[in-house]
């Protein structure tokens, strides 16, 4: 069950309507650009300890008010999703009220020293743009979607190589976003070790275009659903 109105909202004003996720940091409220008297909003107050038994990080014997503030996380609907997934295995509570404790100090000492939070959120904006750069780059590479008959050996290895170099570039200006880096780490080890396993064995080439499509898939749906990326074109047949 949500959270009541107040709570959340108040859970929104403890967070500025920035998302906790240290990792994330966007912005989650703003003008809808169709009227004046219009909204978009995609933060979402979170349960930190989950409020009932089956829900993620449900704990009975909570010393805490389960319904009340001190256990709300304000997210944006991505990341409210991905900690609850698998049962939240890989958010535990202790490292979401870190994440709600120390959002909340941030977000006093720079209302308190007058500063703007806009670092925060302009380093996602940066972020989000350099993973935008990897997807559009990867897309306009045939070699990820085209059907392998097309494909020579020696092509192949120099298109992928390109693409390394490219995301290789591009990860040094990320700042901050170990789940960004994540992702891209995943689609240089698929890169690599195409690279390495078609170099010792041609005759292969279609078996391993078909894992390196699958791997980089993968990521290319966590850039899609998690960062917030433009995924089109042919380059989506190979997202599961």
């Amino acid at each position: 069950m949500a959270f009541k109105p107040k709570v959340a909202e108040m859970i929104a004003y403890r967070a500025a309507y920035i998302c906790s996720n240290p990792d994330c940091n966007t912005l989650t409220i703003g003008p809808a650009m169709a009227g004046p008297k219009l909204k978009n909003k995609k933060g979402e107050a979170a349960h930190i300890i989950g409020e009932k038994s089956g829900s993620a990080r449900h704990n009975s014997n909570a010393c805490i008010d389960i319904h009340g503030e001190e256990n709300g996380l304000w997210l944006c609907a991505n990341c409210h999703t991905l900690i609850d997934k698998n049962d939240g295995i890989d958010y535990p509570e202790s490292l979401l009220f870190q994440w709600k404790r120390e959002h909340e100090d941030t977000i006093s000492v720079l209302l308190r020293t007058h500063k703007s939070p806009i670092p925060l959120i302009s380093r996602q904006s940066t972020n989000r743009k350099i993973a935008q750069n990897i997807v559009d780059y990867i897309s306009s590479k045939g070699v990820y979607f085209q059907p392998a008959t097309f494909e020579d050996p020696t092509h192949v290895i120099s298109s992928i190589d390109q693409v390394r170099k490219r995301i290789q570039r591009e990860v040094r200006d990320i700042d901050s976003d170990k789940r960004l880096k994540e992702i891209c780490r995943a689609i240089q080890d698929a890169n690599r070790e195409f690279m390495n396993e078609l170099s010792r064995d041609t005759t292969l080439i279609d078996a391993y275009l078909q894992v390196l499509r699958g791997r980089v898939g993968i990521q290319l749906k966590r850039l899609r659903d998690d960062v917030g990326c433009d995924v089109s074109g042919q380059i989506t047949k190979i997202i599961p």
